[in-house]
């Protein structure tokens, strides 16, 4: 056996290390559970989704003149539902009837914006490929999830101007922006699919920590 004191020890320099708290090595399910039950959690995670969204339209739509696409929009709706499903939880996070609507809103969204982003990744493989590639999105309409009119309610947010596989060819670090894209969809959908695991998992035996 360890010597006394030195079974956390790995844990807290790696938490030092990092700037996270013991408690989340000691007992990260039971600290990730605790976290989403305060509103602080759920403010960031959603506002950070309505922040990108409004950044795409800012930045690549106004100020590059970069026209959005089909898919394009339709990964601003995801980031708008998970904007969404933050508000819901956001409610009251300690509550179970806005907890987990607000998880699976959330979860819903980051998963449609990872794989509407894989498809127009896919779009613009082929189109660099093959320079007579024609791009299967339409311009002008979409159909969004319980089609709503969104392009008709928001048509600066929603309508698509643009030809997918051209303008999403903006790259920053080497990557492009449905490749950046996919990288944030699949933050926000991990960290999402924990913090619903956690609320199903059984606190552990003198674990610490309060409400």
């Amino acid at each position: 056996m360890p010597p006394p004191g030195r079974t956390g020890d790995a844990g807290g320099l790696a938490s030092r290390l990092l700037g996270l708290p013991d408690a989340l090595f000691d007992d990260f399910w039971g600290t990730l559970k605790r976290w989403q039950d305060r509103r602080a959690l759920w403010l960031c995670g959603g506002l950070s989704a309505l922040a990108l969204e409004l950044f795409s339209l800012l930045y690549f739509q106004r100020h590059l003149r970069l026209s959005p696409c089909e898919y394009c929009v339709l990964i601003r709706f995801a980031m708008a539902t998970v904007f969404l499903g933050g508000m819901i939880g956001s409610i009251r996070p300690s509550s179970p009837l806005f907890k987990l609507p607000g998880l699976a809103v959330s979860i819903a969204g980051a998963a449609m914006g990872l794989r509407w982003c894989f498809v127009l990744e896919g779009i613009n493989v082929h189109a660099a490929m093959n320079p007579d590639f024609m791009a299967p999105c339409s311009s002008g309409r979409v159909s969004f999830p319980l089609g709503l009119p969104l392009d008709r309610w928001l048509p600066g947010h929603f309508s698509p101007g643009g030809v997918c596989g051209v303008e999403s060819q903006w790259e920053f670090w080497g990557m492009n922006m449905p490749q950046w894209l996919i990288m944030i969809c699949l933050v926000y959908l991990a960290g999402l699919v924990l913090m619903g695991v956690a609320n199903f998992l059984p606190r552990r035996p003198g674990a610490g920590g309060g409400p």
